[in-house]
């Protein structure tokens, strides 16, 4: 495998891209909190005005019979999913006058760059393909169709919340665009003579979990020198 620092649009990024997530991943299941922490983590940014917010990992390996950009998310799908949903709300709040924006093209550039291929076929047109039942839930929102969204799916749900913050922040959609795109991660990619499903498994299903313990003593002690 290997693996780069690079931001986070990198990976959404690419004319003819494709992100595929693999049937054998659980569905998105960001819960209410995970959203707020990262809504408020970009909030934090644009006040602070860091250069750089460490968002994890993503392995990706070239899709078994796909094009050359065609991807598969071994890891990291809920992040992926989530900054696409947040584009949506962005882009929609727009549109319906929930948000101020000063570069009136952003929202195009953000929709054609990361979310939809206009000139692709109707049937590969959207960039990120998740499992079936959240691809039919995503798929709704990117039309923008309000009255035909899925309402008791996660990725509905977590689209909703980002919307509702983007309404009451105190910034415009372009700050909140800057600080998205300072998040970094590492990119891991797999080689074609890896196994992909057994690298996931490996990922989620081994290690101990930190308990709530064992987080607040890395966070006091890892500001100190070694002795």
């Amino acid at each position: 495998m290997k693996g780069t620092e690079k931001g986070l649009l990198k990976i959404l990024d690419g004319a003819d891209k494709r992100l595929y997530i693999p049937v054998y991943q659980r569905n998105y299941d960001w819960k209410k909190e995970n959203c707020e922490l990262l809504f408020n983590d970009l909030l934090k940014l644009i006040r602070t005005n860091k250069k750089s917010h460490f968002f994890g990992s993503i392995v990706t390996a070239h899709l078994s019979g796909g094009g050359s950009e065609d991807f598969v998310i071994i890891d990291g799908q809920q992040r992926i999913t989530t900054v696409s949903l947040l584009f949506l709300a962005m882009i929609n709040a727009v549109k319906n006058g929930d948000a101020e924006i000063e570069n009136q093209r952003l929202c195009e550039k953000i929709m054609d760059t990361y979310i939809v291929d206009e000139y692709s076929n109707d049937e590969k047109k959207v960039r990120l393909k998740p499992t079936k039942d959240d691809a039919e839930a995503f798929n709704k929102i990117v039309e923008g169709d309000v009255d035909r969204f899925i309402d008791n799916s996660n990725v509905t749900n977590n689209y909703s919340i980002f919307y509702n913050s983007i309404k009451e922040m105190p910034y415009n959609v372009d700050q909140l665009y800057e600080a998205i795109r300072k998040l970094c991660i590492i990119d891991i990619f797999v080689e074609n003579d890896d196994d992909p499903q057994l690298i996931f498994e490996s990922l989620n299903s081994t290690g101990l979990k930190l308990t709530e313990a064992d987080m607040i003593r890395n966070f006091v002690l890892m500001g100190l020198d070694a002795k």
